[in-house]
């Protein structure tokens, strides 16, 4: 992730996940922006507002090092004009459910020109919940130089068929669930 590379990362949950996305992503924002603008360089998208949350509280205990370190969360369930006022400053990480961002997308509301990195986590669970047009919608606004991470339990079927549609070149990664000892 670290050196650009778009991936496929298949693993169970508490294998280390958001570590693994979060801690490259933040590397990049201590480079700055070659585009000026106030729309976010990173984008996380995850299939329910509680895995929001989590994902954005670790930016932000990963990151509480970086200057200046703006993220949002931007879900369902949250005061829509709280996150209008909170899309009008500049902002690096968006950490987002699929419904919602569209609709801010679709009202002209976040600008995508400065994404860098575009992370899909738990995919096979946003397929499930039927968020696959929304992925399709939200990925099509954004740059087709990003570096884009997908995330999920299996990489087979309409997952696998996603991440060929949204990534280039992708290097493939499993991660063996962890075994367990016999008591």
């Amino acid at each position: 992730a670290i050196e650009g590379h778009d991936l496929l990362v298949s693993s169970q949950t508490g294998s280390g996940k958001t570590a693994a996305f979060m801690l490259p992503a933040l590397q990049k924002l201590t480079a700055d922006c070659a585009v000026s603008g106030r729309g976010p360089r990173i984008l996380v998208l995850t299939p329910t507002r509680e895995l929001a949350l989590q994902v954005n509280k670790a930016a932000m205990t990963y990151g509480r090092g970086l200057r200046r370190l703006r993220t949002l969360c931007v879900v369902g369930g949250s005061p829509y004009a709280q996150q209008l006022r909170m899309l009008e400053r500049p902002v690096d990480v968006v950490v987002a459910t699929p419904g919602r961002l569209l609709d801010h997308l679709q009202s002209g509301r976040i600008d995508f020109g400065r994404l860098e990195m575009l992370v899909l986590d738990e995919a096979d669970r946003m397929l499930d919940m039927g968020f696959v047009e929304d992925i399709e919608a939200i990925v099509a606004r954004t740059p087709d130089t990003r570096q884009t991470l997908l995330f999920s339990a299996t990489l087979d079927g309409v997952v696998g068929q996603l991440a060929r549609r949204l990534t280039r070149d992708a290097k493939r990664i499993d991660v063996a669930a962890p075994a367990r000892e016999s008591l």
